[in-house]
């Protein structure tokens, strides 16, 4: 992805300060009840900066930064959630990019920073998913070695995460939010999700939930758990 001209001064100002990243968390519910079990972890960047996160990953990528700026964002979630002294109430998201690691031993170092102190859910994003399988394949035996759960983020919106869900094998698949919104066009995609689901004890959690037609198309897919707008925006973490 090429960062728009319009957007590479904020996502510039962003790696220039790439440490300044701030932590927002949207809710996970549980689509039956809209009881909140965890937040997924969102990366801001402030003024005067204000830059997409879409952005600043595409720009860091070119930029050979994307380990750091990985490192910045989930530091700023971990922080979050221990001053608010969440300890293992509810269960936190934190985003991993699985293309930013040079070796095993990267690997470890990204995953002992975590911590054991909180419940977290590890969530393999869908960029550069496929760059480097082995090291993919580390990444999810360390976070289970360490007693992490795995989510793969937005299944569908690329043919990798189909391709290695089976291999990936999330405890926690996290369907695409084209997917509530057109189920129509993705089918095919659909067919494999439910498959793997239907073998395994993985969960289905739908994306991009807006509005009350989402929310019923996400429960005709399968869907238990869900986040969007219409559970709550991105926030700062509430108290307990």
């Amino acid at each position: 992805m090429t960062v728009p001209n319009g957007a590479v001064l904020a996502a510039s100002a962003a790696l220039d300060s790439v440490e300044s990243v701030a932590a927002m968390f949207q809710p996970v519910v549980e689509l039956s009840t809209g009881t909140v079990v965890g937040y997924e972890a969102l990366a801001r960047w402030p003024s005067p900066s204000l830059a997409l996160p879409e952005d600043v990953f595409a720009l860091a990528r070119e930029r050979g930064m994307v380990g750091r700026v990985d490192v910045a964002c989930r530091a700023a979630a971990l922080r979050a959630a221990r001053e608010r002294a969440y300890s293992h109430r509810v269960r936190f998201f934190l985003n991993i990019e699985p293309g930013c690691f040079v070796d095993e031993q990267d690997v470890d170092a990204h995953l002992d920073a975590i911590g054991d102190d909180l419940d977290v859910v590890l969530e393999i994003t869908e960029r550069d998913l496929d760059r480097n399988v082995p090291l993919l394949m580390a990444l999810v035996r360390g976070a289970r070695a360490r007693g992490l759960a795995v989510a793969m983020d937005d299944v569908g919106a690329t043919p990798a995460t189909l391709e290695l869900l089976a291999a990936v094998a999330p405890d926690i698949v996290k369907l695409d939010a084209s997917i509530v919104r057109s189920p129509f066009r993705s089918r095919a995609a659909m067919r494999q999700v439910q498959a793997y689901v239907r073998t395994s004890d993985a969960v289905l959690l739908a994306e991009g939930i807006e509005n009350r037609r989402h929310l019923r198309r996400a429960i005709a897919l399968g869907a238990t758990l869900g986040q969007g707008w219409l559970f709550g925006r991105p926030m700062p973490l509430p108290s307990i």
